[in-house]
């Protein structure tokens, strides 16, 4: 991928249709109605405030409307095709994005960048607000290789995706769509492929909601409403210069007033909630003014912290078993790390007295009592007033009361058209990636973690932090700095309300949850633990090692995104200890998915005509081990590992590889009359030797962690359960004999196939009985 970008980067600029050579600077490139235009100039202050130098462009021609450009569809998505599908209720991008009526017209364009400037030439207005607003947050972006993204829709910004990097159609066969997909048709698509090196940018652009001095966003000239040459271009606030100003305060204050008068919200008591055993009172009657407090029966409003912890060192301040007592006499404010210091600053500016921090108010280390107050964090961040995300920072020596980057923006975009007066557009680097927020967005290292994810999904309302602006969010809507007024965005939060009502819902939670970091491997099952709780209370549902008893069959349907990552490595690896059982995703650690079982969403088609028929049985549970006892049809199958080294980068010794070094292929008999089916290891598989006595030698099991992935081909033995059947194809359990049962009674899960052909379960050898799976 890199050898491919570098080729990229020394390719010279082939430039426009006008002959640009290498060495033209982008105003020579511009055409000649726009030689004047000046560079783009940050504004500073508020919109009430005088302004200061924008982008202006002399006067151009605006082409009739009844001749729609076939680039830009002058930026209004009802001339566009249309994005998403009524009928089968699959969202538009904009639907994913906002919380908007689901008629809104929306539209996703994908120009050929060479082409949007080459209209901007011929003099369409629109092509050239949108080749000028790149211009204004990536300048030169016209000389490298780029893709383009247009996003529109009816009442909101445009927003404008700049990429870096170029476009491929991708062919599957059936096969591999079988395997990677469960899909059995060929599969063709288009996908990007983008220089790893540059970060995508996306740009907005919006009418400005005060009009400027001269009549900006929509003066009209004699005769005619310039307001209706961009009329579906949504209008857009100013985002403060500061993080921690008044305006940035009021938006708290009023998104967490509307939330507790007027939604019904999670948390929303008549009474005040009860403040948790411990917490930090930054309003003390201590000199300090700060104290940590084991209050009783004490009802408040109080604010909890959702952070990074950053790297733990003996400097890390926390309180301890040593210091706790020391921390209930009073806490020194300069003492604090920054994060914890503007925190405290937000809290007592907010009219708020109490605070909770977990690494204050949870005793760590030895002596400590994590293991009591860990499960009670369902409670503690369900009742707090607000919960503030600090995402703008990876440790507690970050803060979050930041000034903003003038480089994003906001720039004015003054369009003064031949005898018609001047029209004003605003253009800005969006707040947030485009395309995230459904499945929980994009906001720095906070995204990245699991305890912040069940933090997240526990709280009744958040402010994020993040470097561009804050984002509101509760569980009725979410809200960014910078929406007009009237417009709000889906809340990810509502996630743990739907798992309630959908197990398809649980089990995309459970993807997402499986790609966030956690540093002790040991924690996964407690990262969620009160997730699950609050689901349980609201269904009646039974959580057990990371399913639902109720659901246990339907959640076996897992697997590993990907044996071989980008790196080399593979996709998911052992834990360091053994967590929870083999048939739990929680046994892995890595990135999984549902694809093959979701019945949902764009599953919902296939679902219908091709519906997955469960005829495996769960008998009997052991809390005690996570051993389950399944009743169904099974075969024994033998495995054949196939290993070849990967391709050589040797010409350029930053490719080589010292992991990764060979591709693995497992293929799996069961009957002579069959073809060797593919199947999806869960993690790396080796084959045991030994004492051909003992009931696991001739097996195949998980590589144990700290064990080397074999290099030379080998094969084994396996037990293929089936789970469920489709006309064609069939869902299987591929499990070994268990290392840790010296009986030989039990098995343990190697990976998953959906492609045995459903009439091999017809087959004479196929047998009915009762697995043990640890």
């Amino acid at each position: 991928m890199k050898k491919l970008f570098r080729k990229l980067k020394d390719k010279k600029p082939t430039g426009n249709d006008q002959g640009l050579s290498e060495t033209t600077s982008l105003r020579e490139a511009l055409p000649s109605i726009a030689q004047d235009i000046t560079p783009p100039a940050p504004i500073q202050t508020p919109v009430a405030q005088p302004s200061p130098p924008t982008t202006t462009a002399p006067p151009i021609e605006v082409l009739p409307s009844s001749n729609i450009c076939q680039i830009c569809f002058h930026l209004d998505a009802t001339h566009a095709p249309r994005d998403g599908n009524l009928n089968t209720k699959n969202p538009s991008w904009a639907e994913l994005e906002y919380n908007l009526p689901p008629d809104t017209h929306a539209a996703k364009l994908v120009p050929k960048s060479e082409d949007l400037i080459n209209s901007a030439n011929g003099g369409c207005m629109h092509c050239f607000i949108v080749r000028t607003a790149l211009n204004a947050i990536h300048p030169g972006w016209e000389n490298e290789e780029t893709i383009l993204h247009i996003f529109l829709a009816t009442g909101v910004p445009v927003v404008v995706r700049l990429e870096f990097g170029s476009l491929i159609t991708v062919h599957m066969s059936r096969e591999e769509a079988l395997q990677s997909f469960g899909t059995d048709v060929p599969i063709k698509f288009t996908a990007t492929v983008c220089d790893p090196e540059k970060p995508s940018v996306d740009v907005e652009i919006y009418r400005p909601l005060s009009p400027s001095p001269s009549g900006g966003s929509g003066a009209p000239g004699p005769g005619f409403d310039l307001s209706s040459l961009v009329r579906h271009v949504g209008f857009g606030e100013e985002i403060p210069q500061c993080a921690g100003n008044e305006d940035s305060l009021n938006f708290i204050n009023q998104r967490v007033n509307e939330c507790i008068t007027s939604h019904s919200c999670e948390g929303n008591h008549k009474l005040l909630p009860q403040l948790p055993s411990r917490v930090v009172w930054v309003q003390a009657h201590t000199p300090s003014r700060i104290q940590l407090v084991e209050p009783t029966g004490i009802r408040a409003k109080y604010i909890a912290l959702s952070y990074c912890w950053g790297s733990v060192s003996p400097d890390t301040y926390l309180t301890d078993a040593r210091n706790l007592e020391s921390r209930k006499a009073g806490i020194n404010y300069d003492e604090l790390p920054p994060l914890l210091q503007d925190v405290v600053t937000c809290v007592r500016a907010l009219g708020i007295e109490y605070l909770w921090v977990d690494r204050l108010c949870i005793v760590q280390g030895d002596g400590g009592d994590f293991s009591t107050q860990a499960p009670k964090m369902g409670d503690i961040y369900g009742d707090a007033t607000l919960t503030i995300a600090a995402a703008s920072g990876d440790s507690e020596n970050d803060r979050i009361l930041l000034e903003r980057d003038t480089k994003a923006g906001p720039f004015s975009l003054d369009l003064k058209l031949k005898g018609m007066g001047t029209l004003t557009l605003k253009v800005r680097r969006r707040t947030h990636k485009i395309a995230t927020e459904y499945v929980g967005g994009d906001y720095g290292r906070v995204s990245t973690r699991a305890w912040i994810w069940q933090e997240r999904l526990l709280s009744s309302r958040t402010v994020f932090f993040t470097p561009r602006a804050l984002k509101f969010e509760c569980h009725h809507h979410s809200v960014w700095q910078g929406y007009a007024p009237g417009v709000v965005g889906n809340s990810w939060s509502t996630h743990v309300e739907l798992a309630s009502s959908s197990h398809n819902a649980w089990l995309r939670l459970l993807i997402e949850f499986m790609k966030r970091n956690i540093t002790n491997a040991s924690d996964r099952l407690p990262a969620i633990e009160s997730v699950m709780n609050r689901i349980a209370v609201n269904t009646g549902w039974s959580p057990f090692r990371g399913v639902f008893e109720e659901k246990l069959v339907e959640s076996l349907g897992w697997s590993a995104i990907d044996l071989t990552t980008s790196s080399g490595q593979a996709g998911c690896r052992m834990n360091p200890g053994h967590y929870a059982p083999t048939w739990s995703w929680a046994s892995v650690d890595g990135e999984i998915t549902y694809i093959h079982v979701l019945t949902d969403q764009h599953h919902a088609p296939l679902h219908q005509v091709d519906p997955l028929m469960y005829e495996l049985q769960c008998r009997d549970l052991d809390r005690a081990t996570g051993a389950i006892t399944m009743v169904g049809s099974y075969l024994i199958g033998g495995i054949r590992c196939t290993i070849k080294p990967t391709a050589s980068y040797s010409e350029e010794s930053e490719m080589t590889r010292e992991v990764g070094k060979y591709r693995y292929t497992h293929k799996v008999q069961v009957s002579g009359q069959h073809p060797d089916f593919l199947f999806k290891p869960d993690v790396p598989l080796m084959s045991v030797e030994g004492d051909p006595n003992q009931p696991y030698s001739g097996s195949v099991v998980r590589v144990p962690y700290g064990v080397d992935d074999p290099t030379e081909e080998w094969t084994g033995n396996c037990l293929v359960l089936l789970v469920a059947r489709r006309k064609k194809r069939t869902l299987a359990l591929l499990l070994g004999a268990s290392l840790r049962d010296i009986d030989g009674a039990a098995w343990e899960r190697i990976g998953l196939s959906t492609s045995i052909n459903v009439s091999v379960w017809d087959e004479e050898h196929v047998k009915t009985g009762r697995i043990r799976v640890l």
